[in-house]
């Protein structure tokens, strides 16, 4: 049995992951960023945070953008010098979500900024948004399988199917932007068996 056989046997839907990009990208409603995730670089020191979306899209992302406990914001990072939005793969599109900063573990104070976290948005199940916002837990929530990811506590599992925490950009605040102040600190999206 092949992998989009095993697929539409697990999710028990007859159409398997390939036929819903391939799909998607036909009729355009989803970019093909599969080739270009490989040339894409990743987020770096001196990177901004800008909004990927709304009437803000592009624009600096500032702690005050974001309102205190919650929810987050997607953004992607952008090259100052060359002022690119490194947005051609979404791998590259972080939830950041700003909280009481004596509420964060002593490990996720160290990449945070005046309280604020900054995450991967890309769920380690089965690599689908992490753009939700569970407010009566302060978690953010995996949009297809309903993960839930503790921001406080390095976005550690909390609830659901996915295996791993939710990779952090560490960042500092610069005159109240956003700048990323190294690499992501772990893997991003799901990871497949061989």
């Amino acid at each position: 049995m092949g992998e989009a056989e095993r697929e539409r046997e697990a999710c028990g839907c007859g159409v398997g992951r390939r036929e819903v990009v391939l799909g998607a990208a036909l009729l355009g409603t989803l970019p093909v960023v599969a080739a270009a995730a490989g040339n894409e670089r990743r987020p770096k020191a001196g990177d901004v945070l800008v909004h990927s979306m709304g009437p803000k899209k592009g624009k600096p992302l500032s702690v005050e953008d974001l309102p205190p406990g919650g929810p987050g914001m997607l953004a992607f990072p952008m090259d100052p010098a060359t002022g690119t939005v490194l947005d051609g793969s979404r791998f590259n599109e972080v939830v950041a979500v700003r909280l009481d900063p004596t509420a964060l573990s002593e490990e996720t104070r160290k990449g945070a900024a005046d309280g604020v976290v900054v995450y991967s948005s890309i769920c380690s199940h089965e690599a689908c948004p992490v753009s939700m916002w569970n407010e009566y837990e302060h978690m953010l929530v995996c949009s297809c399988h309903g993960s839930m990811f503790d921001p406080r506590a390095k976005a550690k599992v909390v609830f659901g199917p996915a295996p791993r925490r939710l990779a952090q950009l560490p960042v500092k605040a610069e005159a109240g932007v956003l700048v990323v102040t190294g690499p992501f600190d772990g893997r991003i999206g799901a990871v497949r068996a061989a």
